[in-house]
Parts: C-alpha cells; sequence; structure tokens
C-alpha cells in the first residue's frame, strides 16, 4: 500500500469513526435490548461490517471490541449508557442517508431471532425517536421491505 492510499484509509477512517460508534451502538443496544445478545446477533453484527460501505475500512476485530465496550457498559449502567448510546446516535439524525443505514442496521439486528421481543421493539423504537424518525413509519417499511 503505497503513503498515498495509506493516508487516504487514515482520513476515511478519521471522517467515518463516528458513525462506526453510532453503527455499534445501534447494534448493542437492539442486540441487548432483551437482556442476552444471541449467536444469531452476534451473526448480523458480523454480516453488518462486512457489508456497509462506511465499516468496511475498519478492522472488524476492532470494531467489534467497540461493541463489546458498549454491552459491557449497558450491563454495568443500563440508564447512563443507554442516553449515551443513543446521543452518539441522535448525531446523525440530521444526515438522512446515514439515519437510514442506522435504522437497516437496527432492523436486521432486530431479525435476527425468530421473534420480536417487546424490549427489542422499544429499542427499536428509541432509536428511531433518536434519529427523529416515526417508529411506525420505519417498522412497517421495513418489515414490509423484508416480505417482499
Amino acid at each position: 500500500m503505497s503513503l498515498i492510499e495509506k493516508l487516504k484509509s487514515e482520513i476515511e477512517q478519521r471522517n467515518n469513526k463516528p458513525f462506526l460508534k453510532a453503527a455499534m451502538a445501534v447494534c448493542a443496544l437492539v442486540a441487548n435490548a432483551d437482556g442476552t445478545v444471541t449467536f444469531a446477533e452476534r451473526y448480523r453484527v458480523d454480516r453488518v461490517l462486512e457489508t456497509v460501505r462506511e465499516l468496511r475500512i475498519y478492522d472488524p476485530h476492532k470494531a467489534v471490541d467497540l461493541l463489546d465496550e458498549f454491552l459491557d457498559d449497558l450491563r454495568r449502567d443500563r440508564e447512563q449508557v443507554d442516553r449515551i448510546l443513543r446521543a452518539k446516535i441522535a448525531r446523525f439524525a440530521a444526515d438522512h442517508k446515514s439515519a437510514r443505514t442506522l435504522l437497516r442496521i437496527a432492523y436486521f439486528i432486530l431479525t435476527a431471532d425468530e421473534g420480536i421481543s417487546a424490549a427489542e421493539r422499544t429499542a427499536f423504537d428509541r432509536i428511531c425517536q433518536s434519529l427523529n424518525v416515526d417508529p411506525r413509519d420505519v417498522f412497517d417499511k421495513m418489515a414490509a421491505a423484508q416480505a417482499a
């Protein structure tokens, strides 16, 4: 890798770091909503890291470490950390494209298991509210798109 390619990569990583944190916050809030993080939810996080263009520039191990940090923090002090993580997400409320991507990530993690628990749905709704989006509209649209 040439010096200019390394520089470009470093700049992209620095510029996208808030989005990485928001994406891992979304994953942590949804996956841990019911108190347990399942293998299916972990697998979906890995798929998100492989698929979302803005996240592929990061070492997936570092992203998973960040997710684990958020999950540990949630287990220690759920209320305060929930507010902190939703603030990381809310930074993208004015950026329609990023907000839409974060909501798709949330829905993707939400539907990893067989069913959606009330706690998971509440976490999804709160993420929507953090992004200034009506949860009913988003959930119904995503459910219809997944069924199609």
